[in-house]
């Protein structure tokens, strides 16, 4: 399902330290880790996650997206939407369970807001019980598409 996320009211969320790429210009370290984590990945009924890739990476940095990484976990925000659109959030799972997906989404927030926006969208499965979690907040009205 999609969402709208009216942030008219939100108040900026302490999130944990992440880095933030508008460009293809990541360290060895980085590159390494986000390959190594895609290659791994099986997607909740086991079977490989193909939705993107480091080369996609490199495509979507030239095209408006914004790319933010963090120990644990990455998230995009693309900015060609007719709201800024929360997509790919990921975390590794050794850090599942702790809270750090509900930064990535927080801390997408917080950028919005930081640019003067008062609203975005995002997708939330039906089956994605942590990450519908966020919508406890009231601030996710479900709408048909982005």
């Amino acid at each position: 399902m999609y969402y709208k996320i009216d942030l008219s009211n939100y108040e900026p969320r302490e999130t944990r330290t992440y880095l933030e790429f508008d460009e293809y210009k990541f360290s060895t370290y980085q590159l390494e880790t986000i390959e190594k984590e895609l290659n791994n990945f099986q997607d909740s009924f086991g079977r490989p996650w193909k939705e993107w890739d480091t080369s996609d990476l490199k495509d979507r940095l030239q095209n408006n997206f914004t790319f933010y990484l963090l120990e644990g976990g990455w998230c995009f925000i693309d900015w060609d939407k007719k709201y800024p659109y929360l997509c790919n959030r990921y975390v590794f799972p050794e850090h599942r369970g702790k809270g750090l997906g509900k930064d990535l989404v927080w801390l997408r927030c917080n950028e919005i807001k930081k640019r003067g926006l008062n609203t975005a969208s995002i997708k939330l499965d039906w089956w994605n019980t942590p990450a519908l979690s966020v919508k406890k907040d009231y601030i996710f009205t479900e709408i048909d598409g982005i």
